[in-house]
């Protein structure tokens, strides 16, 4: 039977969480409990989540249909959706309609071969396929360094051209993943224009791999109060939510407009959005706001636009100083996001919540970053490390509404149900 052919039939919870909801079924599939409570069916279904609102003084209507695993009770998939639910109806405040507006793909001179014309025409192309932070990255290496380009003729680009920048850039001490940038830039960029070069001739240099944080509980809790007891009411604000798993920029760039108060089954507090284009996987995320994060949000002085009225070198030029008060020199902001997912795992944490908790798309990412072969499957990450810091109003919760049947098939569409159901129960997600 195709999916066509399942109908929409009304969920029945008697905690009347599924309101707007249906599951698509057929009609023998169709039962119920002994509470009257609808039954899942032996096998992945969807779930269509139908809503109004009001947009403009008019009434808005828009669905989205989701696929839940196998084995899945009704129950938990609401819940699951209720984020998403909130999403949507939003989306209809805010445009009146559910549907994404098509990006026009420009056209291409390729008689200009000027680097700084190729350049340009690539750039605005990319920005169609990558999150908005990498543009910003992409153009910042290009404005600084490979601008010096601009007047060559792409084809005469060659492999000295690049070792050049390459070793202006070391002579003046940047770090080897700055310069690494220079290489994502220029390749894909002139493979696209059928200029290739031998990069096995140009010398990068190496970067360590990345460590994991190695203090201990005590070191962290340490860490983590003096960033949460700071002085500075707008920094400290920034650390609140860099010590729930968020990378500064998608921090500095939260805006009123992304919070959400509505207080719900899932979300007791309310919740919080990043658009996909100020996330480094160019994907949309919800978190729960706990009574830590709102306080964070009250105690700023701002009412719209951004949250943290404060530049990122101030947040950074503030770390440094919480930072030194307490005899810590090794640690950069970033490395917060590697002490939160240590300790957490350290205490038991499981591996797919601190996947969730720091947005990876990839739970290999975390695996390999994070994973030792003792660590035990156990609570959520951020209560976890809560727990740790002996911070329980401080709990954060790592949820984040998403379609996982849906995006393993994504990432390996050529992969059968019975593997993705595999890896499914892999990731704890049956």
């Amino acid at each position: 039977m195709g999916v066509s052919e399942y109908k929409p039939v009304k969920i029945k919870l008697n905690n009347g969480t599924a309101s707007g909801m249906y599951i698509l079924i057929s009609h023998n599939e169709i039962n119920y409990t002994k509470d009257n409570e609808t039954k899942p069916p032996n096998r992945s279904y969807k779930i269509e989540v139908a809503v109004e609102a009001m947009h403009n003084h008019k009434r808005a209507r828009g669905k989205e249909t989701f696929t839940i695993a196998k084995g899945t009770s009704i129950s938990k998939a609401v819940g699951s959706l209720l984020g998403k639910r909130e999403e949507i109806k939003n989306t209809l405040k805010s445009k009146g309609t559910l549907k994404i507006e098509k990006k026009i793909i420009p056209k291409i001179d390729t008689t200009d071969r000027k680097f700084k014309s190729v350049y340009s025409a690539w750039i605005t192309r990319k920005s169609i396929e990558v999150s908005a932070s990498t543009v910003r990255m992409y153009n910042g290496s290009y404005n600084v360094w490979i601008k010096k380009l601009d007047n060559k003729i792409i084809d005469e680009i060659t492999e000295d051209d690049i070792q050049n920048l390459i070793n202006e850039m070391i002579s003046k001490g940047k770090k080897p993943k700055t310069i690494t940038i220079v290489k994502a830039v220029l390749k894909p960029l002139l493979d696209t224009n059928d200029v290739i070069l031998n990069w096995k001739k140009i010398i990068l240099p190496k970067i360590k791999s990345k460590e994991k944080f190695s203090g201990d509980d005590e070191k962290a809790t340490l860490i983590a109060r003096t960033l949460l007891e700071y002085k500075h009411p707008i920094a400290r604000g920034v650390f609140s939510f860099l010590l729930s798993g968020r990378r500064i920029n998608e921090t500095m760039l939260m805006e009123h407009s992304h919070i959400n108060y509505k207080k719900t089954e899932q979300y007791p507090y309310g919740s919080f959005m990043l658009p996909k284009e100020n996330t480094k996987t160019n994907t949309e995320v919800t978190y729960a706001l706990t009574p830590l994060l709102l306080n964070a949000i009250k105690i700023q002085k701002t009412t719209s636009g951004k949250i943290f009225d404060l530049k990122a070198i101030s947040v950074h030029y503030h770390w440094k100083l919480a930072m030194e008060s307490i005899g810590v020199i090794s640690m950069v902001m970033h490395d917060l996001r590697s002490m939160v997912a240590v300790v957490a795992l350290r205490n038991g944490a499981d591996i797919y919540a601190v996947s969730k908790m720091l947005s990876h798309k990839l739970l290999s990412t975390t695996q390999s970053n994070y994973l030792n072969d003792d660590t035990k499957q156990a609570a959520e990450a951020q209560d976890t490390f809560a727990a740790v810091i002996d911070a329980p109003n401080n709990a954060i919760d790592v949820e984040i509404i998403e379609d996982e049947y849906t995006a393993l098939k994504k990432l390996y569409p050529n992969a059968s149900d019975d593997k993705i159901k595999q890896v499914m129960k892999m990731m704890k997600l049956e």
